[in-house]
């Protein structure tokens, strides 16, 4: 017998013990007494155990993928769904972005963009706008699904982008593409006029808004001091008016982690949570160009747990903004939410797969929205002319799971896909580095708070 290199183990009691296998995504409840005897080896089995025998606790467990009565099963299964995975993504919509501008009328504390807005080439032109849309269309030809088409930047709705703006969503309108848009939302009643043509196909407009009005305005402010808090909350109640998709993100360290109950209570009283048109979710503040935590940005377990400690003098709040900003937690919801399975992370996001194509005002074509404007990262151009860099390509298509040598026998590979590429590439000047997360204390610090909540959802006692 021998045990998957992809499990975790976690005690909850003396009673239960929770097991997740991140290569098959099977996630089980087990007697404590059981899984200890399992990891020590004491069921005294028979050396000819095969999938014939009956063993009321060990078949389920070969058949979940937790143990294997080969040594290399486990190997070949890796591979084979590797295999799999590769034929399921070549069939994967492609999602186009937009950047109008390198610009952004806001000077947000924690910016990952700064070095951006030095950029010379500040604005899309006409002449960029029409080559890109050359490039669409050839895809289209190409039997090319494209999933949506996005704005991002920089701050895609800025004056001076409007014509441009109007363009790419007249274009997404015609073509009949699902629209999504990121924004600070300051100026977003500017451009109302032209979202409502189009606003059956806007998936979302995303604006990020870090707390209550005090909290907001000392994170995200313009370049003269002033706050924008009230004029995104005007914003808002404009774009639910007209009925347009609106997501608020909220942008979530140390700092403001404590002002979630009171932003809950304003967005409330406002009415937005239970509008048609409003959703609202957290995400982490991120630094992936360094590879230490430097307050307010903290290690991953340390804001969960305090974050499990906000929600648990906040009950509404759990069921409002959940846990997804935390990777591993993902997983392991969607499969206790219902999904039937979770397939391993062979590759770390979307940008390793090429399937976001990024037109900015420089001519390049990007794949990752972190890169952009750092030309060395670029898959190509599309003006001028179109040219792929195959090199560059590689750069991000050529690293997974497989082939970087620290993933080979960490349990946790299948479930970050060896960390964030962008990263590697700046911290440790190549790909083939992985960029390692806390995985282990986050699972760890939820089941330690949530593990109970787990077997009474199961009706385990």
């Amino acid at each position: 017998m021998f045990a998957s290199k992809f499990t975790y183990y976690y005690k909850i009691n003396n009673k239960y013990s929770f097991m997740n296998n991140f290569l098959t995504g099977a996630i089980d409840i087990i007697k404590t007494k059981d899984l200890e005897k399992l990891r020590a080896n004491d069921f005294k089995l028979s050396k000819k155990l095969s999938k014939k025998n009956k063993n009321p606790l060990l078949n389920p467990l070969i058949e979940r993928g937790y143990y294997y009565i080969n040594e290399n099963d486990e190997n070949k299964l890796f591979h084979e769904l590797f295999k799999n995975y590769k034929k399921k993504i070549k069939k994967r919509p492609i999602k186009i972005v937009f950047c109008p501008s390198y610009v952004c009328n806001l000077k947000c504390t924690y910016c990952f963009e700064k070095d951006l807005f030095k950029n010379k080439n500040k604005f899309i032109s006409d002449s960029h706008l029409n080559f890109a849309f050359n490039v669409i269309e050839k895809f289209l030809k190409d039997n090319k699904k494209i999933s949506s088409i996005e704005l991002f930047g920089g701050e895609p709705l800025l004056p001076r982008s409007k014509e441009s703006v109007k363009k790419i969503l007249n274009f997404a309108y015609k073509k009949n593409i699902r629209i999504s848009i990121i924004t600070n939302g300051v100026l977003a009643n500017e451009f109302i006029g032209i979202l409502k043509p189009v606003k059956n196909l806007i998936d979302m407009l995303q604006i990020t808004i870090d707390g209550p009005l005090a909290i907001h305005d000392k994170r995200r402010k313009s370049y003269s001091g002033k706050g924008s808090f009230s004029q995104i909350e005007k914003n808002i109640d404009l774009l639910l008016k007209n009925k347009i998709n609106t997501n608020i993100r909220v942008n979530i360290d140390m700092e403001n982690i404590d002002y979630l109950p009171e932003l809950y209570e304003f967005i409330d009283k406002k009415n937005w949570v239970s509008h048609p048109n409003f959703k609202i979710q957290l995400s982490k503040v991120t630094d992936h160009k360094n590879a230490e935590c430097v307050y307010p940005i903290v290690k991953d377990n340390i804001l969960l747990e305090k974050l499990i400690s906000i929600y648990n003098q906040n009950q509404q709040l759990e069921k409002t903004f959940s846990f997804n900003m935390f990777k591993p937690l993902r997983h392991i919801l969607y499969i206790l939410n219902g999904a039937e399975n979770v397939a391993p992370r062979y590759f770390n996001c979307e940008s390793n797969l090429i399937e976001l194509y990024i037109f900015c005002p420089d001519g390049f074509i990007y794949t990752c929205p972190e890169s952009i404007g750092d030309s060395n990262t670029a898959i190509g151009r599309y003006y001028p002319d179109l040219e792929f860099f195959e090199n560059n390509i590689k750069i991000w298509t050529d690293r997974n799971i497989l082939k970087l040598k620290e993933c080979s026998n960490c349990k946790f590979a299948p479930l970050c896909g060896g960390g964030c590429p962008y990263s590697s590439i700046l911290i440790h000047k190549n790909n083939l580095t992985p960029v390692c997360e806390d995985f282990q204390d986050v699972l760890d610090t939820y089941l330690k708070f949530r593990g109970n909540e787990i077997l009474k959802k199961y009706n385990i006692s």
